[in-house]
């Protein structure tokens, strides 16, 4: 026992005395110093001026000469306590700081003394406008510290006790019991200042962590919004990534499928037998799948480019009902399903050409879903409006996906991705051409008891316009065609094509041929492939071949591009535009509609030009 009692007093010396104020952690400590050092300047002035007016007071009224070296004493303490602070490296910061509050503490312990000092020799209790003078100033000089130094209570403490302590024991030292309140508010008056400047500190603290917080929040959030930023501009980036990828495949895909189908109706014009015949229609059928996939990547395309604008007129619903039964009937009764429609005499405001693609992608999902049952096609007048309905009784649609259907390439029940059940992009392009009509497309589904989509369009009391009588096709007997294609393969089938549709063509591979074709060889209607060699377009070959001949030549675009950029630019220039693979009904129903719209294509092409002269 005799040995460790000593060390257990050693270890008690050792330990810092809890009832000390005790500096605060280095972050919060140089916060602490740098409120400190604003103001520090300000408060040494004010005590250098303070202690020389109470100098000269007592040099001139009391005759004690004493005062004045006190006074220097006093500016020499706080010129050095100003000025040595500058001289010390990184005081504001965290490294620094707790030298400085030890270092700023000592000085104002000095300062304190000082004034303490003065109290102690110049506190003549005979001299009441003395002592009024001294009590005055310290308790002015000991008001500013705690305005100033309570940052840090041991800053604060390291002044008051010294600069308070040595009045109440001037006052003790009198014996007066006349000097009772004095012996008493003395140390009440210093209690009273440590408790402001533990409550002044505890504030600050509290400030000074509430700022770091914030510091700590907006620089949170600033990266939240950097990595925000950074992930949009990812999302951007994959966007354009796949839709050049799509436009590239579609484009690259579209050239062998195109000319296939051409080679396929020429073939079909031939002798074949009925084992022939049959195959000819597995190919065909192959064929159109494959087109249908490339045409829902060229509608999702059309729609991501905004090239597709509703033009909006009055029209009979129940003619389209009939075009889509008569279509989609067949279909339905090869899968077992019954095909129902629902006369309407509606008339509806929009336009026909989009209420057609929404119903034909809901329609072919409806059937494409269905194993038994049927799928019906009605529509109800609800006041000013009338619903679009497609049912089914299908696999159904748990709620949970009733959102993601309308993303691209989201597909129920086709983990292995089995191409005859579509890309995904129907229900996709359903929204987006919703939206275009400014309307929405909604759904009401049960697992396994079916589903039902429905949208609206605005009804109208105008009649519809009358329906044209059909026109004959017109005849190409003669017609002469230039064709300018790079793909060999193309040029061949378009010419086999267009042969048998009794037309002289003469196909080219560039548009310098096209051009040295033209000295025997007048065309009255051109078809270009969009991309040729030498990175040359269609429509330039297509504006030097009329610069060449000097008159408007009618001329069709065919293209397998379907970027967003290119479908803008094609749209722009109001040339006739096909995508490949391109139908030869397609095909001569476009002809058709070009010569038969000719003349006003060339009074239009003649304004613009007139216009931009």
């Amino acid at each position: 026992m005799e040995t460790t009692a000593p060390a257990a007093a050693r270890a008690r010396a050792r330990r810092p005395l809890r009832w000390l104020p005790r500096y605060d952690a280095p972050r919060l400590l140089a916060a602490q110093m740098n409120l400190i050092d604003q103001s520090f300047g300000c408060a040494m002035a004010g005590c250098s001026l303070a202690a020389i007016i109470l100098a000269v007071g007592l040099t001139l009224n009391g005759h004690r000469p004493g005062a004045l070296p006190w006074a220097v004493a006093m500016v020499l303490v706080c010129a050095v306590a100003y000025f040595g602070r500058l001289r010390l490296p990184g005081r504001l910061t965290e490294a620094g700081a707790t030298r400085y509050a030890h270092g700023m503490t000592a000085m104002l312990v000095l300062i304190g003394a000082l004034w303490g000092l003065v109290a102690w020799l110049y506190l003549d209790v005979r001299l009441p406008a003395v002592v009024i003078c001294i009590l005055s100033l310290i308790a002015g000089m000991s008001a500013a510290a705690l305005a100033v130094f309570s940052a840090c209570l041991p800053v604060a403490i390291g002044f008051f006790v010294p600069a308070i302590v040595p009045v109440w024991i001037a006052f003790l030292a009198t014996g007066d019991i006349e000097y009772l309140p004095m012996f008493l508010g003395t140390p009440l008056y210093l209690c009273v200042l440590l408790v402001f400047a533990r409550n002044y500190a505890h504030v600050a603290r509290q400030s000074i962590a509430l700022r770091f917080e914030n510091v700590e929040l907006i620089s949170q959030l600033r990266e939240q919004t950097a990595r925000a930023e950074a992930a949009q501009h990812a999302a951007e980036e994959a966007s354009r990534a796949k839709s050049v990828f799509l436009a590239s495949a579609s484009h690259d895909l579209r050239q062998p499928l195109h000319a296939m189908g051409l080679f396929l109706v020429s073939l079909g014009r031939t002798c074949l037998d009925e084992r022939q015949r049959q195959l000819l229609a597995h190919i065909e059928a192959s064929s159109g799948a494959a087109r249908e996939m490339l045409n829902s990547l060229l509608d999702f395309s059309k729609l991501e480019a905004g090239v597709i604008t509703p033009r909006a007129r009055a029209f009979r619903l129940q003619p389209l009902l009939h075009k889509l039964e008569n279509e989609f009937a067949p279909q339905a009764e090869a899968r077992g399903l019954v095909y129902r429609t629902r006369d309407t005499t509606v008339t509806l405001h929009g336009d026909p050409t989009l209420v057609e693609l929404v119903l034909r992608n809901l329609i072919s999902n409806a059937i494409r879903y269905t194993q038994q049952g049927g799928v019906l096609v009605a529509c109800r007048k609800r006041g000013v409006r009338a619903t679009i309905e497609v049912w089914d009784t299908g696999i159904g649609i748990p709620s949970a996906q009733h959102r993601d259907i309308f993303r691209e390439f989201h597909q129920l029940d086709n983990p292995e991705r089995d191409q005859r059940k579509g890309l995904g992009l129907g229900l996709a392009i359903v929204d987006g051409l919703a939206r275009t009509m400014r309307t929405r497309v909604t759904l009401a589904s049960r697992p396994g008891r079916g589903s039902v989509f429905r949208f609206s369009m605005p009804q109208t009391l105008d009649a519809p316009e009358a329906l044209a009588r059909p026109v004959a096709a017109r005849s190409l007997d003669g017609l002469q065609v230039l064709v300018i294609d790079d793909d060999e393969a193309i040029r061949s089938a378009m010419s086999e094509l267009l042969s048998a549709w009794r037309c002289e063509c003469r196909t080219v591979e560039s548009e310098e041929q096209a051009l040295a074709a033209l000295a025997s060889f007048t065309p009255a209607l051109v078809l270009a492939d969009y991309r040729l060699r030498g990175h040359r377009t269609g429509q330039q070959a297509l504006d030097a071949i009329r610069q060449r001949l000097g008159r408007h030549v009618p001329a069709i675009i065919i293209t397998g591009d379907t970027a967003a950029d290119r479908l803008r630019t094609a749209h722009a220039s109001g040339t006739a535009l096909l995508h490949k693979p391109v139908v030869p009904q397609e095909l001569q129903a476009a002809i058709d509609t070009l010569l038969r719209e000719f003349p006003a294509q060339v009074k239009r092409a003649e304004d613009h030009q007139r216009a931009a002269g």
